[in-house]
């Protein structure tokens, strides 16, 4: 009825519209066939609606159209309270763990090396990773400029890694690296990416499929995707569920090194390719490595990433998937979020906060995490709010573990490039009272994303661990408190070893809290001195520029002494007689 409304206020009648352009109801609703979602029912529903209304006036047919959106959305002409209510409370019902496995169970707000059975990953980047009940997969990536094409299982409730192997005789995935792995209904699918091998012109999905035997072997089944257009190859996409059988890819790097801002819905279901059409609204300029996610049920989020001429962006752009328009979103907070690509994100606590962590900005890799409050459409303003990985870089991954009830949620990060290509597998607990909790940092065991960081190996982390145990465990003399009626009620003493470790551990905690705000003042004190020493060498360049004017005055002045000398002739006068 909507629609119909809209369209006999806007374009008249559909009987008058066939008679002018002799269209037929199908060329004529051409525009608007993607309402329908391929559904030819559909389709004529909406022509028969928009006939019926050939004798009701466009101005009664547009206060018609007000007057059932004011009884079906009140107040939809406030924007800001339409945006308050997008949530993505609930996305984690039928998803969701009943628990977190046991492994997952660490220190709250602290990341941990992962104690794992088996043989672990090699190093890569530009991976791809996705969790599929109680495992998480990851796919392929790039090594020192090779592309792999390996499949590694952890089984979280073991923590546990094994290596997928091909069958003789089955399919393989082609190495690549860019690619984006998705889970729906349980199943995995690889989505783009650029691969070693033929060519192709258009984007790639495969599937994949395990034994249940108990072998460790894997089969990626190529998947013939349809439709009346298609997009074209592509690596550095975002491909992001929308409902459970439904995906969204925008943009990317073609294999003409040209960047993409266009958006392809993918039914998951017939595997047909359907355009998002945006003719409204103002799009994001083209880019990959950037990073989407779904806010509501029918709006995708897009943040970041790099384009033309190395270009990285600090942008946050929605897509509205029913008006098919762009916006442009500009969230509260005084939270400064500096541009970056390659970087990764993750949904938690029910949705409400997207994590960004990692990246790169051309200029240095970024350690610092950015939190958006999705419900409030606010930039969470604490950088210790979530704190970065102790190993972290570009082309890393993130994965969510998540409780039904979305009240526990567990994070998973995997490789990355910082100077070097990693293969650590970190976990955190996320805090209860997240993102107001006091964050503790893990500066013994934080690498700087540069060349020139000394990684930890599992042996001396393992050797710490063992270390911290053993001095907290050690026996102890009952803890003894007691205020003297002397002095103060706040003094108190404490005796026993168990007294002494607590008062060292809280005295490490201030110092790294003190060290915390240390660096950042040092950050600012380094942004102060760096913007003064670019003053310095423009004062420095505009010195050297009068020196070189004086000294071509002075060439100027000498000259005309000389010419002045000339012409004084004889007699000493410069005027002849």
């Amino acid at each position: 009825m909507l629609f119909a409304l809209e369209r006999r206020a806007t374009r008249g009648a559909l009987t008058t519209v066939r008679e002018q352009t002799g269209a037929s109801d199908a060329e004529a609703l051409a525009e608007d066939a993607h309402l329908a979602e391929g559904d030819p029912r559909a389709l004529r529903a909406m022509a028969r609606a928009w006939e019926a209304l050939d004798a009701t006036p466009a101005n009664e047919a547009m206060r018609l159209y007000v007057k059932v959106l004011d009884e079906e959305k009140p107040n939809w002409w406030d924007g800001a309270a339409t945006e308050a209510r997008r949530s993505n409370r609930g996305m984690h019902a039928k998803g969701g763990m009943e628990a977190l496995p046991e492994a997952m169970r660490v220190e709250r707000g602290r990341w941990e090396f992962l104690e794992y059975a088996g043989t672990k990953p090699t190093a890569r980047f530009q991976h791809a990773a996705t969790v599929a009940g109680a495992k998480m997969y990851v796919i392929g990536g790039s090594f020192r400029g090779r592309f792999m094409n390996d499949t590694h299982e952890l089984d979280l409730t073991t923590s546990t890694w094994r290596r997928l192997k091909t069958k003789p005789g089955t399919s393989a995935l082609p190495a690549c690296a860019g690619h984006r792995a998705v889970t729906c209904r349980g199943v995995v699918f690889v989505v783009g990416g650029r691969f070693k091998g033929p060519e192709t012109s258009a984007m790639s999905v495969y599937r994949m499929e395990t034994k249940d035997d108990g072998l460790d072997e894997v089969e990626w089944v190529k998947i013939e995707t349809g439709g009346d257009e298609a997009p074209c190859a592509r690596r550095g996409a975002s491909v992001t569920m929308v409902g459970e059988h439904k995906c969204i890819v925008f943009g990317g790097e073609d294999d003409e090194r040209r960047f993409l801002n266009d958006a392809w819905i993918l039914d998951m279901t017939s595997f047909v390719w359907r355009a998002v059409k945006a003719p409204g609204g103002h799009p994001p300029e083209s880019r990959a490595e950037h990073t989407a996610t779904m806010w509501g049920q029918d709006t995708l989020l897009v943040f970041g990433g790099t384009g033309r001429s190395t270009k990285c962006f600090s942008s946050l752009f929605a897509l509205d998937l029913v008006q098919h328009k762009w916006i442009e979103v500009n969230p509260r907070g005084a939270a400064r979020v500096e541009p970056r690509a390659g970087h990764a994100a993750v949904l938690i606590k029910d949705g409400r906060f997207w994590v960004l962590v990692g990246g790169g900005n051309n200029e240095r890799g970024l350690s610092e995490c950015s939190i958006l409050d999705l419900e409030e459409m606010e930039w969470v303003d604490r950088n210790d709010a979530f704190l970065a990985p102790p190993i972290v870089g570009e082309g890393m991954t993130l994965c969510a573990l998540s409780t039904r009830d979305g009240m526990e949620d567990a994070v998973v990060a995997f490789g990355g490039y910082n100077g070097a290509c990693q293969n650590e597998t970190q976990i955190l607990r996320v805090p209860e009272d997240f993102p107001e909790h006091e964050a503790l940092a893990s500066d013994e065991n934080r690498a700087p994303p540069v060349s020139t960081s000394v990684l930890r190996d599992d042996k001396s982390i393992e050797r710490d661990d063992e270390r911290d145990d053993e001095h907290a465990s050690s026996p102890a003399s009952a803890l003894i408190d007691f205020a003297s009626p002397d002095k103060p009620a706040a003094t108190t003493f404490a005796f026993g070893t168990d007294a002494s470790v607590q008062a060292y551990r809280k005295e490490n905690v201030e110092l790294r809290r003190a060290l915390h705000r240390m660096r950042n003042d040092a950050q600012i004190v380094a942004d102060a001195h760096a913007a003064l020493r670019v003053r310095c060498e423009d004062l420095e360049r505009g010195l050297s520029d009068e020196r070189r004017r004086n000294e071509d005055l002075e060439r100027k002045v000498a000259a005309l002494a000389e010419q002045i000398r000339g012409g004084l002739g004889a007699s000493g006068s410069f005027f002849s007689p």
